[in-house]
């Protein structure tokens, strides 16, 4: 089939992706996932997230209901970070590793995932996202607000109770750097065009790659997509922050992200592994973030119901992704899963 051994250019990380869907059919006798699941408790005593446990830190959490928003006990970056003695070696350069780093509760009740809250608890997840944001980057250290969940698991969470994180940043990111200038040079190649906004219209993502569509958001495969099953999940109207939805097109997008992930719980059999990125234009006042368009990814690590997708040695040196799966196979696989 066309298409399943080339290579392919990602326009937003500016890199090539290798699409090897004939590599899928080698024989495997490497690790296999399990796909049993124990059903967990709806609170959790032993819980640093669940309500009224008290933590590591010493700190109790309040009986609460709903969404729950906390500064992370071990925080990878954080204000009182040390001051490095000294940063003149060019080869041994430092910063101090300042920051925030923010616990974001998506529900009260240790056995639930975003997949199977109420529509009313996830517009509030939503909801959530958008406040922190506007919350945070009004601080003048900080120049990107991350937000991210690693669900189950095969992506290395620490705690399974339902929560993603907020990594706010005195730095711009590499990724989010060359996500900034592939989006400014493509809107200054292409008469102000916005990259996302031409890729959620072009015709090959319409007729193949188009996964969902509602009222005000789109959800696509990614023409250059690096892991197997990838969608990203993406407002109709350009805008460059979260902060800049109205209410209804932030509902909208929160239940299309909720149904979207409903339908890898659908194609897995079972509450599926996944890394969420919200990617928010950086917050540097640099220029060139009026031309980012804000989008929703999600990355589930299998490349089937029972294999892991591992980032090993090749893909390590090069820092190029080989992807064992067809971008157009997975969608039609992604939206016939829900029918």
């Amino acid at each position: 089939m066309s298409g399943n051994w080339e290579r392919r250019w990602h326009p937003l990380l500016e890199q090539w992706v290798v699409i090897a869907a004939n590599s899928a059919q080698r024989p495997w006798s490497g690790v296999v996932t399990s796909t049993s699941q124990s059903r967990r408790p709806p609170h959790d005593p032993e819980c640093y997230l669940c309500p009224r446990v008290t933590r590591a830190s010493g700190k109790t959490n309040p009986d609460y209901h709903g969404v729950y928003a906390i500064d992370n006990d071990f925080p990878a970056l954080g204000a009182h970070a040390p001051v490095p003695v000294s940063n003149d070696d060019p080869l041994n350069k430092r910063s101090a590793a300042t920051g925030l780093c923010r616990v974001l509760c998506w529900s009260p009740h240790h056995d639930q995932t975003l997949s199977d809250i109420s529509a009313a608890q996830m517009c509030a997840v939503a909801e959530l996202w958008q406040s922190e944001v506007a919350t945070i980057e009004k601080k003048p250290e900080i120049r990107q607000v991350l937000i991210f969940e690693n669900k189950g698991v095969e992506t290395g969470a620490s705690n399974l109770h339902p929560h993603g994180q907020i990594y706010a940043l005195p730095f711009v990111s590499d990724n989010a750097q060359r996500m900034r200038r592939a989006q400014a040079q493509y809107a200054q190649t292409n008469n102000g065009s916005g990259l996302l906004h031409s890729l959620i219209n072009h015709p090959a993502h319409k007729e193949t790659l188009l996964v969902d569509q509602s009222e005000h958001s789109s959800v696509i495969v990614p023409f250059a997509a690096r892991f197997s099953y990838e969608t990203w999940v993406i407002p109709r109207r350009h805008v460059a922050s979260i902060t800049e939805l109205t209410e209804a097109e932030l509902h909208d997008l929160a239940l299309t992200y909720q149904r979207n992930a409903k339908r890898y719980d659908a194609l897995f059999q079972r509450p599926a592994p996944n890394i969420t990125l919200v990617h928010n234009s950086p917050c540097d006042k640099h220029p060139d973030n009026r031309h980012w368009h804000f989008h929703i990814a999600m990355q589930p690590p299998l490349r089937d119901r029972e294999k892991l997708k591992y980032l090993a040695g090749a893909e390590a040196g090069m820092n190029n992704i080989v992807n064992p799966l067809q971008p157009e196979h997975a969608a039609a696989q992604l939206r016939d899963c829900m029918q």
